[in-house]
């Protein structure tokens, strides 16, 4: 019965974690995922599979039903530099150019992709 307790405790943890900023951004990362897995389907040659619960490094996998390959993605929402700067490695960053997002080493492992959502 304790351990039941300790896993009712997490859950409200995690629900007082998504009041706020955190819940409109779940709610955006969402919708990105949604229009970019109707991207997808909208290729009569492509099957769009999405991880149950909604969790792990993956956020779809599309298989290609004429080649019989699939590829998976992790989606993003497109960010864009507001202003420039130049951080310690000297490489100037230009108002207005997108904000590059990298890939976990799990992520590298499994060859994902990241798609921006536009």
């Amino acid at each position: 019965m304790a351990s039941l307790n300790g896993m009712a405790k997490r859950r409200q943890t995690a629900s007082i974690k998504t009041n706020g900023r955190s819940r409109i951004t779940a709610s955006v990362g969402l919708y990105n995922e949604l229009i970019a897995q109707a991207k997808f389907a909208k290729d009569p040659n492509k099957i769009v599979f999405i991880p149950a619960m909604g969790k792990g490094p993956i956020d779809m996998v599309v298989l290609d039903i004429t080649t019989g390959e699939y590829q998976a993605y992790d989606v993003k929402s497109a960010n864009y530099r507001k202003s420039e700067y130049t951080p310690k490695d000297t490489y100037k960053r230009r108002a207005g150019t997108l904000i590059n997002r990298g890939l976990t080493d799990e992520q590298k492992k499994l060859k994902v992709k990241i798609y921006y959502n536009k």
